[in-house]
Formats: structure tokens, C-alpha cells, sequence
């Protein structure tokens, strides 16, 4: 059976080949703690050095939040065997995924916003470590001088972004408001990266919005209508970026302006890729972010996708739970799913469907 850091593993090399793959050589040491000056142990660091060294490796990819402090010694380390290499952790990788995928004005401030407050730590962490470096008995050290600096620097960037994000922001909360005004009831499709949010809201809004097989797809909040036979309503289905695992609150943060779409909706639709063998590991960190938004008591309507790749006896088991199964791939159950759906728009109580 594999282990958790095995798997977990096999989820960071998913995000590796969703930025743009490569060849990839994986490295798993069990501790029972981070080492405080280099994350990994120094044996493991030291031959990681030497991999560097005959692979020619760039990048560096430590699968964890690691602190500024450990980067920055793990970097010192491996320069020696390369000046150019990079060391990232987690969230390093998370936002050069982002970055690259970011195609509006919106998504491309959040993800500036989301980098100066992951960065900012780091770079206060590296010009101290200057400063004591450099600093000597009765003086005052170079990076000391300059931590001030760049901390000013920092904070006026930081506001200058959330300046312009909050005027995008506005305008959203505008368009939400109108739609509100003029009766439309909405439908927020949230879950885990690459449950096959963005090819069910394909099929239940008529788009082409593009799906693939990778993780973050989706980062901006995309708005279609469906409409409701059986009462004769139109109404609105957001389909929004996916959350993961270890997701910092940082990057919740910034991405508020697009999550609004599911803070106000009336009722959310959780895809749920029930093939996974990890699936109530990553029903929980769903709910997780859900609770950090504050939307955790909205009627949910748990949808169990992928359902072409199960067993008759686990889809009966799953239904039995109260949700739905579906395939969005073979559109199988959505005539389900639109009335639960209507339902739950519709009906007096509006208790969660879990």
C-alpha cells in the first residue's frame, strides 16, 4: 500500500507536468521532523548536491511549505554544484502554475498579490541572515539596513495591488448585485483541482469553456445560464479555480475577488472525483477552504463524478449518501443533478444537501 508521502507525491508531480514537465527524478525521506536549518536532513540535502551535480538538475522542488530561512540554505548548498539552480517549495510551484496560466487582468493581480505575500517573509528571512552575515560587533549590518527598505517596498506594493484588485472586486460585487436584483438564483461549482468542475459546467451551461486533464485549469470565475425545464427558469452556474491540498491562506486571500462568486451563491455544487482513492482526504480539504471563506453552512450539493470508472456496488453505496453520481464525461445522471439542483434553488427549505 502506498504511504501518504508517496502519494502526496504523486500529486506534486502532477502540478510538475501541468507547469511544463521535464524529467523529473523523485527523492522521499521519512523524518519524524523538518530539520531547522536545511528542511530535508543534511545527509539527504547533501546527496541531492551530487544528483545536481551528474543529472544536471535546474530546479529543485521540496514537497512542503518550507520557511525562507531553509530555502535560502539549501540554495547556498546547491550553488556551489550549480550557481543557476532554483530551490521551491510547494507554494513556489502552486503560483509559477498560476502565473502561467493567468489570462485576465484579475487573475494576474491576484496572483501578483499571492507571490509579494508569499515572497515577503523570504525576503525578510535572507536580509537578515545578510545582515548577521555581514554585521560585525557595533555596527550596523548591511541587510539590517535593508530589510527596512525593502519592507516599505513591499507593503506599498502590496497595497498598490490590492488598491486595483479592490476596484475589480467592486464591479464584481456589482454584477453579482444586479443579478440578485433582476431574480436570477445561482449555483457555485466548487471542489477539489481536477475533479471535472469545468467539463460539468460545460455540459450544464451549453459552453466550451476549455477542460483539461491538469491541475488549475480553471483560475478565473466563469459565469453561464441554464435553464430549468421543468419550472421554466433560467439561472446562473460559476465555475471557479479548484482548491488543493496545503493551500496557504495567502493565496484564499487573494483570490477572494473570484471566490466571491461562490461566497454569494445560493447553493454550491461539490464535484467529488469518486475514482480517486484519496477522495475523502480531498472531500476534507475542500470543506477545509470552505470554512476559511466562512460559506461552510451553504446547501451543498455533494455531486460524485467520474462515475464511468466505478463499481455498480460503489455507486449504490454513494447514492445511498445522498448525493449524486454522475459522469460528466459520458453525461450520465445530469437529468439527476438538474433536478436536485431545482430543488434545492427552489424549494422552501433550503437545508444543505450533504
Amino acid at each position: 500500500m502506498k504511504t501518504d508521502a508517496e502519494i502526496h507525491l504523486k500529486e506534486t508531480v502532477s502540478l510538475i507536468n501541468t507547469f511544463g514537465g521535464g524529467i523529473i527524478d523523485q527523492i522521499i525521506q521519512r523524518r519524524e521532523h523538518p530539520h531547522p536549518r536545511t528542511y530535508m536532513g543534511i545527509g539527504k540535502a547533501t546527496e541531492i548536491a551530487e544528483l545536481i551535480k551528474t543529472r544536471n538538475i535546474d530546479t529543485v522542488i521540496v514537497n512542503g511549505v518550507v520557511k525562507s530561512t531553509q530555502l535560502f540554505h539549501l540554495t547556498q548548498m546547491y550553488w556551489e554544484v550549480n550557481p543557476n539552480i532554483e530551490v521551491w517549495d510547494r507554494v513556489d510551484l502552486i503560483l509559477h502554475i498560476f502565473e502561467k496560466h493567468a489570462r485576465t487582468a484579475e487573475a494576474k493581480l491576484q496572483i501578483e498579490l499571492a507571490k509579494m505575500r508569499h515572497m515577503g517573509p523570504r525576503m525578510y528571512g535572507l536580509s537578515e541572515e545578510l545582515g548577521r552575515q555581514a554585521g560585525g560587533i557595533g555596527t550596523r549590518g548591511i541587510g539590517e539596513t535593508n530589510v527596512e527598505l525593502m519592507k516599505r517596498h513591499w507593503r506599498e506594493q502590496i497595497n498598490r495591488t490590492k488598491s486595483q484588485l479592490n476596484k475589480l472586486s467592486k464591479g464584481r460585487t456589482l454584477q453579482i448585485e444586479r443579478r440578485r436584483q433582476q431574480g436570477f438564483q445561482t449555483a457555485s461549482i466548487v471542489g477539489y483541482t481536477n475533479a471535472g468542475k469545468t467539463t460539468l459546467f460545460n455540459i450544464l451551461t451549453n459552453k466550451k469553456k476549455l477542460a483539461k486533464n491538469v491541475l488549475f485549469a480553471t483560475l478565473d470565475s466563469v459565469v453561464g445560464e441554464m435553464y430549468l425545464p421543468e419550472i421554466q427558469k433560467q439561472m446562473l452556474i460559476t465555475d471557479t479555480i479548484g482548491f488543493i491540498r496545503e493551500l496557504p491562506p495567502s493565496l484564499i486571500e487573494a483570490f477572494k475577488s473570484t471566490l466571491l462568486e461562490s461566497i454569494h451563491a445560493d447553493v454550491l455544487i461539490h464535484v467529488i472525483d469518486a475514482s480517486d482513492l484519496q477522495m475523502h482526504d480531498k472531500i476534507q480539504t475542500v470543506q477545509t477552504v470552505l470554512t476559511e471563506l466562512g460559506i461552510e453552512n451553504k446547501p451543498i450539493i455533494n455531486v460524485y463524478n467520474k462515475a464511468d470508472n466505478l463499481r455498480e456496488a460503489t455507486i449504490i453505496d454513494l447514492k445511498s449518501k445522498n448525493g449524486v453520481v454522475i459522469s460528466a464525461k459520458e453525461q450520465a445522471g445530469i437529468e439527476v443533478l438538474i433536478k436536485t439542483i431545482q430543488t434545492n434553488l427552489f424549494s422552501s427549505n433550503m437545508a444543505p444537501h450533504v
